[in-house]
């Protein structure tokens, strides 16, 4: 169902679930925002590949995902995921090892690959380390706004959209993943606490290229707004 919202610039945007066909959108965003790998250098084709597969990798467990657009123009998508709700496509993992195919068939794919899923490998790391996934059934998966949006409260009414869902999931907590190449400032002001953060000069022997690595990770975590507020009437 989709819902059209005025931004702060006074703007109509259209906020619709999200579909298969929204994934090319998603990635070629996501690319543009943090798509800058050095060690692969200029090649702006393996940069989309490697792209791809995170976005995928975000897709893959996600319940639900919401696109902001305006004239047919991506402007935004959060991707979200509650603990035993179903997960909108079931083809990701078909998808992704055709893409994971063609980065292994080069030596700077092979490699570039190798190290996003240690990435990911050192993110379940902190997870089982604080145990967020014991006391938060719920995650921000992506959340993504395109430049040309920025500042006109996209972000913000997607935000709001996704935390509707927690609520309307019953969900207590939920958290996120983030790093230093993201305004984490946006989660400071909407009252999350950072419970977890790892700085990527003391581990230098983690097998990661530095070219490749954040400064810093770390997993945010929050309560709703109406969960807060019940419990603060409690």
């Amino acid at each position: 169902m989709q819902n059209v919202a005025k931004g702060d610039a006074g703007i109509e945007v259209v906020y619709a679930p999200m579909i298969w066909s929204d994934v090319e959108a998603i990635t070629r965003q996501f690319d543009e925002t943090w798509g800058h790998y050095a060690p692969i250098g200029d090649d702006r084709k393996l940069s989309m590949l490697l792209s791809y597969h995170f976005v995928l990798h975000y897709i893959e467990p996600a319940t639900r995902g919401e696109i902001a657009h305006k004239n047919g123009e991506f402007m935004g998508v959060t991707l979200s995921r509650v603990a035993g709700q179903p997960v909108m496509f079931q083809n990701v993992a078909e998808e992704m090892a055709k893409i994971d195919e063609r980065l292994n068939a080069t030596p700077a794919g092979h490699k570039a690959l190798a190290d996003l899923e240690r990435g990911f490998q050192i993110e379940e790391q902190m997870e089982r380390q604080t145990g967020i996934n014991d006391k938060a059934p719920a995650e921000v998966e992506l959340f993504l706004v395109s430049h040309a949006s920025r500042g006109q409260g996209v972000g913000g009414e997607l935000w709001r959209r996704a935390m509707d869902y927690f609520e309307r999931s019953h969900a207590p907590m939920f958290y996120l993943h983030t790093d230093s190449d993201c305004d984490v400032s946006f989660y400071d002001r909407h009252g999350m606490k950072r419970i977890a953060e790892r700085e990527e000069q003391r581990h230098p022997d983690d097998g990661r290229d530095a070219g490749m690595a954040p400064a810093e990770m770390f997993i945010y975590a929050g309560v709703p707004e109406k969960v807060k507020e019940s419990l603060s009437k409690n």
